[in-house]
């Protein structure tokens, strides 16, 4: 069956080619061109010939131009997934994907941890089942793909850049106490023995010889602010009071 737009045949190719993996914009336009003047060129010319066929392609807007088979690459992009994703709770979405792969594979440094998000998002019985599992009905592969495209993952660049952005905020992801508070994250209203260990790793890199007055504000950081900070925010906390103590001592010492 004939295109009737160029949008249409690049959602074919995409159907037809890409639909089963990560990919990104740029490959997808090569990806476009080959399947054109490939599989597509030769579907048409059972029928017709190699003049009708180039014919046919100026009808869809398309010539030899590498600059039409981008362009309608890029037009099927905004048509199927507009200029972003519309749910506001992607980035958690995605945060939490990650959080996973580290807590299932216990990933212990960045090329793991991207390697273990890839496999995460491609094992039949990783998230691709948990996304069926959340459907009305029954979709195919290829529509999971582009469930991923709109949440921004299209390729491994794309992995790698969540990854480091996740790193960012979790600086100590690779600590196994951290992994340990990841797959067992406190109870609201709890304290929790993993988070304050990990919380006194962290400020004891900071002070490595704290006075049990030190040690004794430590844990009411913890106590007092666990629901509201993070394990990072209570240990600037913590380097605040230090600094201010210092302080306090260089004056009386003047």
């Amino acid at each position: 069956m004939l295109a009737k737009s160029a949008i249409e045949l690049v959602n074919r190719c995409y159907q037809e080619t890409n639909g089963l993996k990560l990919v990104s914009l740029e490959e997808l336009k090569e990806a476009f061109i080959a399947y054109v003047f490939g599989d597509y060129q030769e579907e048409f010319m059972v029928q017709y010939d190699l003049e009708e066929f180039y014919e046919h392609l100026n009808q869809l807007q398309l010539s030899n131009c590498r600059r039409d088979f981008d362009k309608a690459v890029e037009e099927w992009y905004i048509v199927e997934y507009g200029n972003g994703y519309s749910d506001a709770n992607y980035h958690d979405i995605l945060f939490t994907l990650v959080k996973d792969a580290v807590v299932q594979y216990q990933s212990q440094n960045r090329t793991a941890l991207i390697r273990d998000v890839t496999k995460l998002l491609t094992m039949p019985d990783g998230f691709v089942a948990r996304w069926k599992s959340g459907l009305l009905k029954e979709r195919s592969l290829p529509h999971y793909f582009k469930y991923l495209m709109k949440l921004g993952v299209r390729s491994q660049t794309d992995i790698e850049t969540l990854v480091d952005m996740w790193l960012l905020e979790y600086p100590n992801a690779f600590d196994k106490k951290q992994q340990e508070l990841f797959a067992n994250p406190p109870r609201r209203g709890r304290p929790n023995n993993v988070e304050l260990a990990l919380l006194i790793d962290l400020a004891t890199k900071v002070k490595p010889e704290m006075t049990p007055q030190e040690r004794e504000r430590l844990r009411k950081i913890y106590y007092y602010h666990r629901k509201s900070l993070t394990v990072r925010e209570m240990v600037e906390k913590f380097e605040k009071y230090l600094m201010g103590k210092n302080k306090s001592n260089d004056s009386q010492v003047g």
